[in-house]
């Protein structure tokens, strides 16, 4: 039975209210027709085949990721109409449309989807195929994808802003959705790309899920990918009818075949669904149609309709920034709002004079915190380049024109250290964090801290008062302590998150129903990932090595320094067997990354001590349980227990075996964290074979690795493979030389027996017959009288 969300207290979180209070009509605050100094004529035709939209009202498309840019430029940002425009400024210039070459597209080039993958980089669907333009560093380049073999119409993906180079950040923002709607899940085609768009692989969805589908998420903060599927043809609400969002991916197998509730997407003509998610991954999601307008705050799970009083006029435009959303509809009626936890409000700035009204050619976008421009192309006569009208609103000015007035910020201050930065939770790990808070007197506000996917991360808040501020206001600290879910003791384990996997999940601390004023009072929020921190490694210590004692010295080393490996000890296959008719292997000794080998000597066994660090840090001795092997194949050591010795109930794991279940025996992945199984447990394979070999090493167990009498290099890698030790796949290379091995003697030991006593005896026989000969010589001769 699939796992059943909790209802109640979502449903507080999501409501959505319209807050009453209008002006009659808006006026711009700067108003602009944007044409550039440059001079175009009528001969600079644009070459290649013309893009075009396919819908009938047009779209904008920004970067989302615009903090890093050191000089404050604008981000680039797409305008799909009837023409396609690509500016990098902010469209401060005039535009040639965009177009593709006509040996890829001729002669018509419809864009049903574009995604921007990078900064300089974008994603398109022209016609059914899916290409990526690129267009950095005064470059333009087009590329058709690989690995997509039917036409597909959308393109989806979201993008991780948070500052810095994280891989985990980075690896979201590859991460390509393209799939074809209007079937049903047998007949879909969805194909997914983790390299930024350049290749595709096809997915298949349940032929159980019920409906059409709408659209394909990336819900990161909830570790999930997400459908929307429609079935409005059934009638009625909740899952009975209408439009519903199921999960799939990840790890969490009560997600395999949950469903949200469901919800209605009206729409004339059919529900040609439009949507944004939220750039820092807070799990705000945006749909609309022409007739609806919908948020959810929890990435689909439950989603509410945003109620605007305008009648018999469709929507034109929806845009959001990190804190407001806009919303403009075909009879130029302009609303605006702030995201919040709770509530999404949105008011009615009012109604245009334009004489514009019915036509649906403008678009909406935040240029910084409430700075609304509303954006459409003017077409010159005199060339191909189009100007740009530009209607700018200072959204602040207007709001304090409202009547009755709006409700006043009930915050003073909201902050924390912790904001928009990601942080890390390794296996048993718990992060602590901070934040200060300030209400204004009255108002009784206080913050809530809510995570978007408590299967993976779960939490315990304090507040506390913390003095005055400088105006006698009280001060409150807010203190977190954030940790694993499956070890928190919180959650019925059920409700957890599998501890093998972990996940990703925002934490957000926000004042609920903030109101309009707030719109510069963002929420703070941080990506927690539970998971491996990427500046976590181990080494293997070195106490004594071989140029410290003389035996080789760094410049040998380094001077490309060759050694050779006998043919009848190494296997390339990693079996330990004995390969007939191969031939001697000499290895290059890898200094950079090998440094001096470490000395041991052959008679003593060695047990390998791992250190881990973070970053340049030592932080402890490793006590997981890890294994080792020889990089070139080498087999001539061994193991000091036996499966019996190590006090095993199961038989215990083996690399022999290991590699023989590889379809491409591999060593380096054969063996690890994912697929390690312990001996000492009771529901393991039958010990059978008690004089087996023990092939685990651990600080606190006696196993050891011993070795032949034998002098030379060993390469070994050492692969943690302890669950619960950490999330991070850890493991080490060091170089060892082994000494001490004196050269055989090939005689045999019974004939080196009898020559020894051979060569006794006759000594003591040749002792004796001189000691007799001795005395007869000496005696003198007695005569007799």
């Amino acid at each position: 039975m699939p796992h059943s969300w909790p209802v109640t207290l979502a449903e507080l979180w999501l409501c959505l209210c319209f807050e009453m209070g209008s002006i009659a009509s808006w006026t711009c605050t700067i108003e602009k027709l944007v044409y550039s100094r440059q001079s175009f004529s009528a001969r600079d035709k644009v070459s290649g085949t013309v893009l075009s939209f396919t819908r009938t009202e047009p779209s904008f498309l920004q970067y989302p990721c615009d903090d890093g840019d050191p000089w404050g430029r604008p981000s680039p940002a797409l305008y799909l109409g009837q023409k396609v425009f690509l500016s990098t400024d902010g469209f401060e210039t005039s535009l040639l449309p965009l177009t593709i070459p006509s040996k890829l597209e001729t002669p018509n080039a419809s864009v049903s989807a574009t995604a921007f993958v990078k900064k300089d980089l974008l994603a398109m669907v022209i016609n059914g195929r899916v290409y990526l333009y690129s267009f950095g560093a005064g470059e333009k380049e087009w590329l058709p994808v690989q690995g997509i073999n039917s036409l597909v119409t959308e393109l989806s993906n979201t993008h991780c802003c948070y500052p810095g180079r994280d891989p985990a950040c980075q690896a979201v923002s590859m991460t390509i959705f393209a799939y074809e709607t209007g079937h049903s899940a047998s007949k879909s085609h969805i194909f997914l790309s983790e390299d930024g768009g350049y290749m595709f692989t096809p997915l298949k969805l349940s032929p159980e899920l019920q409906g059409v589908l709408l659209g394909v998420y990336n819900f990161v903060s909830l570790s999930q990918t997400g459908m929307l599927m429609n079935r409005t043809h059934s009638g009625g609400e909740g899952k009975g009818g209408g439009a519903y969002f199921t999960y799939t991916g990840g790890n969490m197998s009560h997600m395999y075949s949950h469903s949200s509730l469901g919800f209605h997407l009206k729409s004339t003509g059919g529900p040609d669904v439009r949507s944004i998610q939220h750039p820092l991954l807070w799990g705000f999601t945006i749909l609309w149609t022409k007739d609806t307008l919908l948020v959810s705050f929890n990435n689909g799970l439950i989603v509410e309709p945003v109620t605007l009083p305008f009648s018999g006029s469709s929507l034109c435009h929806v845009t959001t920034s990190n804190t407001e959303i806009a919303a403009l509809t075909q009879d130029h009626h302009l609303f605006h709002g702030s995201l919040d936890m709770v509530s999404t409000t949105m008011v009615h700035v009012g109604e245009s004079n334009s004489s514009q009204k019915g036509l649906c050619n403008a678009v909406l976008m935040f240029d910084k915190v409430g700075i609304l421009t509303m954006l459409s192309p003017v077409p010159t006569n005199s060339s191909w380049a189009y100007n740009f009208q530009k209607c700018t609103f200072n959204m602040q000015l207007l709001l304090m024109d409202f009547w009755p007035p709006l409700q006043d910020c009930p915050v003073e201050i909201l902050k924390g250290h912790f904001h928009n930065k990601i942080h890390y939770i390794d296996m048993h790990q718990k992060l602590n964090l901070s934040a200060t808070f300030v209400p204004k007197p009255g108002t009784g506000a206080f913050p809530m801290v809510t995570v978007s996917n408590p299967h993976v991360l779960g939490f315990q808040a304090k507040i506390t008062e913390d003095g005055y501020t400088h105006d006698q206001n009280t001060k409150y600290s807010l203190r977190l302590q954030l940790l694993q879910q499956c070890f928190s003791g919180m959650a019925d384990p059920h409700f957890s998150d599998t501890f093998l996997s972990g996940g990703m999940s925002v934490l957000t601390v926000d004042v609920p129903n903030k109101g309009t004023y707030c719109i510069d009072m963002h929420p703070l929020s941080a990506l927690v990932k539970v998971g491996c921190p990427p500046t976590k490694h181990i080494k293997v210590f070195k106490n004594t090595t071989a140029c410290s004692k003389g035996l080789f010295n760094q410049g040998m080393l380094q001077d490309n320094f060759t050694y050779t490996i006998s043919h009848n000890l190494y296997d390339p296959n990693f079996l330990a067997t004995p390969q007939l008719g191969q031939s001697d292997l000499e290895v290059l000794y890898e200094y950079n990354k090998l440094g001096c080998p470490l000395l041991l000597y052959y008679d003593t066994p060695w047990l390998p001590i791992l250190e881990l660090w973070e970053n340049d840090a030592f932080v402890e001795y490793v006590s997981a349980d890890f294994v080792v092997f020889e990089v070139n194949g080498m087999y001539n050591y061994d193991y000091l227990l036996t499966a019996a010795e190590a006090n095993c109930i199961s038989q215990p794991q083996n690399w022999t075996a290991l590699i023989q279940k590889q379809d491409s025996p591999n060593p380096h992945t054969a063996w690890s964290r994912m697929n390690y199984e312990s001996c000492k447990n009771h529901d393991g394979p039958k010990l059978v074979s008690p004089s087996a070999k023990y092939q685990i090493l651990g600080e606190n167990k006696k196993n050891k690795i011993i070795f032949s009498h034998y002098n030379g290099f060993y390469i070994f890698k050492a692969i943690v493979v302890d669950k619960l030790y950490s999330y991070c796949e850890l493991s080490a290379t060091v170089s060892v030389y082994v000494t001490g091995a004196l050269p055989k003697s090939y005689m045999h030991a019974w004939t080196t027996l009898t020559s020894f006593l051979t060569i006794i005896l006759i000594a003591i026989l040749m002792g004796y017959l001189l000691h007799k000969l001795s005395l007869t010589k000496k005696s003198p001769k007695v005569k007799v009288f």
